[in-house]
C-alpha cells in the first residue's frame, strides 16, 4: 500500500495524517490538530481501512498538537470496532494536550500506549504470535 495522505481542516486548524502500511500493521501518522469538525474524516477512513481487511492500527501521535473528546470518540469506536473482529487498535508517542486528555479521562488503561511506533509494532507483532499460538491449540 502506498502512503496515504489526508488533510482536513477543523476549527482549531489543520490536521494530517499520513497512513502507511507495515507488515500488516496500518499506521496512522497523525499531526495538528484533531477536533469535531474534523474527526469524523478520521473515523470513515479507520472504517474503510476495516472494511477493506484491516485488523491492527497504531496511532501515531507525536506530531499531534491537539485532541478533543471528538477524537477521543473516534478512537474508543475503533478500538471496539477491531475487538469486534479480533484486532488491535494501540497508541504510540502520546505527548502533551493529547497525553493529558488521554489521562484525564483515565483512558490509558484502556488502550494499549507506546512509547513510539517501534514499541507499539513489537507489541503487535507479540499479540499476533500469542493469538495465531493459542488459536493452533484450539483455544
Amino acid at each position: 500500500m502506498k502512503i496515504l495522505h489526508k488533510q482536513m481542516l477543523g476549527l482549531m486548524g489543520k490536521a494530517d495524517i499520513d497512513c502507511h502500511d507495515e507488515d500488516g500493521v496500518l499506521v496512522f501518522d497523525l499531526s495538528g490538530q484533531l477536533d469535531v469538525y474534523n474527526s469524523g474524516d478520521l473515523k470513515d477512513l479507520i472504517s474503510g481501512f476495516i472494511q477493506r481487511g484491516f485488523k491492527q492500527f497504531v496511532m501515531n501521535m507525536e506530531n499531534l498538537a491537539y485532541m478533543d473528546s471528538s477524537t477521543i470518540s473516534v478512537f474508543i469506536q475503533g478500538l471496539q470496532a477491531l475487538e469486534e473482529i479480533n484486532g488491535k487498535f494501540f497508541l504510540a508517542n502520546l505527548t502533551g494536550s493529547p497525553k493529558d486528555a488521554i489521562e484525564m479521562a483515565k483512558l490509558q488503561t484502556v488502550f494499549n500506549v507506546f512509547s513510539d511506533v517501534s514499541s507499539a509494532l513489537q507489541g503487535m507483532q507479540s499479540w499476533f504470535l500469542r493469538t495465531n499460538s493459542l488459536e493452533q491449540k484450539g483455544l
